[in-house]
């Protein structure tokens, strides 16, 4: 998946939001034309794929997004399938999706796609909310302000050591989303166990840790994301030395502490 493919994934997942909102039902009936025809003069389009994973379900072969749950196009009125995104992006281009670009515009010679927009008609495709639904300015200045807490996030990333453990986390991300259709929330007890379970026994975050520890033995801060994270550490650590706790228990909670001042401080730096 490119950089481009996965700028379309996110914002098609921003736009589904925590309520799961859908996009107008018009909208989302011009999508299934343009994806699955109409069983008589217009086709289903050629980048149509089955399902391996389940009988019935199809996917997109060219957007990148894969055999997955999350991204079959057909599904009951109850499952929330691909084409429910209220922004959605289509390799060809299509009517219905947010990047749609008529006929004459893109694809020179798509007779398919024309054939579409004859059937749709002239006031339909006049109407943008329709065939060219596109993010509220709302919804764009959130989607903004994450893409920059991400950016910001990485751009705090500095030694060797840390740029390492940062490629297996977005790795673990995106394996557990791709597998196991999990999205991630580390505010999850569920996920939050899965990843660390994943990213603690991965050989390179093992390795990199070692090399950490030799950092701190031999007193090198490292890069300034170290040693901020070390500071922060060590002030947890003492916090807790007249706890009463001991051993794993002790260990856990400080690891626990850590990770909540960790996200505050980051939130506080991206805002």
């Amino acid at each position: 998946m490119n950089l481009g493919m996965i700028s379309n994934y996110v914002k098609a997942k921003w736009s589904k939001g925590l309520t799961e909102k859908k996009v107008d039902v018009t909208t989302k009936d011009i999508r299934l034309l343009s994806c699955f025809g109409n069983g008589d003069d217009i086709t289903v389009c050629p980048a149509l794929r089955p399902s391996e994973r389940k009988m019935g379900k199809f996917f997109c072969g060219e957007c990148g997004c894969g055999d997955k749950a999350t991204t079959w196009l057909n599904g009951t009125e109850e499952e929330y399938t691909k084409l429910d995104h209220p922004y959605l992006s289509c390799p060809r281009k299509m009517p219905g999706f947010s990047d749609y670009e008529t006929g004459k515009k893109s694809y020179e010679g798509d007779s398919r796609k024309i054939q579409i927009e004859l059937t749709l008609g002239g006031e339909v495709l006049q109407n943008k909310k329709l065939v060219k639904p596109e993010m509220s300015e709302e919804e764009k200045t959130k989607l903004a302000k994450a893409e920059k807490e991400k950016q910001s996030e990485k751009a705090s990333v500095g030694c060797p050591s840390c740029k390492i453990k940062a490629q297996v986390r977005d790795e673990i991300i995106e394996k557990l989303r791709r597998e196991e259709n999990i999205e991630p929330n580390f505010k999850d007890p569920t996920f939050n166990t899965r990843f660390q379970k994943l990213f603690s026994a991965d050989p390179r975050v093992v390795q990199a840790n070692k090399e950490i520890a030799e950092k701190k033995t031999n007193e090198d801060g490292g890069c300034s994301s170290c040693a901020a994270k070390k500071k922060l550490r060590d002030e947890i650590t003492k916090e807790f030395e007249n706890s009463g706790l001991s051993g794993e228990k002790l260990k856990n909670k400080i690891n626990d502490e850590f990770a909540k001042r960790l996200r505050e401080a980051q939130r506080k730096e991206s805002s």
